[in-house]
């Protein structure tokens, strides 16, 4: 099939009701030599994490993966079958439990947003970039006929560095020009440029895609007490903030670098948002429900970083939270019931 071929299948379809749900991170992480076991990353995606979305109301997962956990040893093109039956299971379970799954490719060949390690630079190497076209062909094929209201994709998480700027459209063109070739009528959600934080005004217009931004401001809130960002003040936030804290970049200002996007009148979400622990409970609370409030004022979904884990609602690890047992883990009841009202 020819991609003007591709093109004369899709047709315009945005999800008919507003996404809300988290991130989960069965396998957003590979094992890696020298690098600890992610107690977050259990290898599949437990069903009890889809129970648990179905039973409090929340209609959207999306599932950060990195390529190599779908692989067989180092060669980047040898899909492993096993391995993707585990995200067969995902988008099964979705399906099961009513929460639409997002197949997210957190690290592609040639790049990924935490560490440089890739051998050839996703944003100039054509090699990189012919392994990530075949990577989603094989995706988008496998998953074909799967209706959108189950499943969509989204095609690289967070460009920077050599994959952002005036790198990233024609490569987000070609990504989804190979889904597109297996895959005509797929939703599609493409990550915003440089890190999620500009929309990309060359897809406007194009029919079932989306773009993403992120939830991650100010810094000075989200990712206070953070190891790898020492320039941030050492003294806890407050929310509002207090004058003269930090050089805050608002969600206001946030939102705002992306109403190009929706004045086009495209799709846009949140992709993730969410407090590292370290942040005081109530300050937490009180600056997610401000986002919140602001997003849903505009009919913009969103995605908790993350289910369990630092930034989630169970298993935070936060001091100043006394969390209930809920199967066998720690929920922060609060911050549950506070997403479950927006």
């Amino acid at each position: 099939m020819t991609p003007e071929e591709a093109q004369a299948l899709v047709g315009d379809w945005t999800p008919p009701a507003r996404w809300r749900g988290f991130n989960l991170l069965g396998l957003f992480r590979a094992p890696t030599e020298g690098l600890a076991p992610d107690p977050r990353v259990a290898g599949f995606f437990p069903e009890w994490e889809f129970e648990a979305l179905e039973e409090w109301g929340f209609n959207f997962a999306r599932l950060p993966i990195d390529y190599r956990a779908l692989t067989t040893g180092d060669d980047w093109t040898n899909l492993d079958e096993g391995k993707l039956a585990l995200v067969d299971e995902a988008v099964e379970l979705g399906r099961r439990h009513g929460v639409h799954v997002q197949v997210a490719m957190h690290r592609l060949p040639g790049y990924c947003i935490l560490d440089q390690t890739e051998p050839f630079p996703l944003g100039t190497s054509p090699v990189a970039q012919e392994a990530a076209r075949r990577l989603w062909s094989a995706l988008a094929r496998r998953w074909r006929g799967v209706p959108n209201e189950a499943l969509s994709f989204n095609l690289l998480n967070e460009p920077t560095r050599h994959v952002a700027g005036p790198n990233y459209p024609p490569l987000a063109e070609a990504l989804l020009a190979a889904v597109r070739a297996e895959d005509p009528a797929r939703f599609v959600v493409v990550d915003g440029n440089d890190c999620a934080s500009r929309p990309v005004p060359e897809l406007y217009g194009v029919p079932s895609v989306g773009q993403a931004f992120r939830g991650y401001a100010p810094f000075e809130v989200t990712h206070y007490g953070c190891p790898s960002m020492p320039e941030l003040p050492k003294e806890p936030p407050a929310w509002p903030l207090r004058p003269g804290y930090g050089s805050p970049w608002m969600p206001e200002d946030a939102l705002g670098l992306f109403r190009p996007a929706l004045d086009a009148g495209e799709f846009c979400m949140v992709g993730e948002f969410g407090c590292r622990p370290e942040t005081p409970h109530g300050v937490a609370l009180a600056w997610m429900e401000h986002c919140l409030e602001l997003w849903e004022g505009l009919g913009l979904g969103w995605a908790l970083w993350n289910l369990r884990g630092a930034f989630g609602v169970l298993d935070s690890g936060r001091a100043d939270v006394r969390c209930e047992d809920w199967r066998g883990h720690g929920l922060d009841r609060a911050m549950l019931d506070l997403l479950r009202r927006h």
